[in-house]
């Protein structure tokens, strides 16, 4: 699953895949050339690699769950809310 960002500095939307440790620009926007988390960059290649790592794990557990004869149905759009919620909530709180 692709994770986009927008950059602070520039304004311009990339692929979190853009700023990892295979990129071109590790870090940095491939934009502007702005350092990404200045004071976590020795943690930061391996949070993008996870958090893409997990995304993608979790389409497969829902695809995976969608595709069994549960005689239930998901609640998406519920769950993309809450999501969305959750993890702006967590955008004010410091990383741990």
């Amino acid at each position: 699953m692709r994770i986009e960002a927008t950059c602070e500095q520039c304004g311009r939307r990339f692929l979190l895949s853009q700023i990892g440790p295979e990129s071109e620009t590790p870090g940095r926007c491939p934009f502007c050339g702005h350092r990404f988390a200045r004071h976590y960059a020795g943690v930061l290649m391996e949070t993008v690699e996870n958090a893409e790592r997990a995304a993608n794990q979790f389409v497969q557990m829902l695809s995976r769950l969608q595709n069994m004869e549960t005689g239930f149905r998901v609640d998406l759009d519920g769950l993309l809310r809450e999501l969305s919620e959750e993890a702006q909530s967590n955008e004010q709180r410091p990383a741990s």
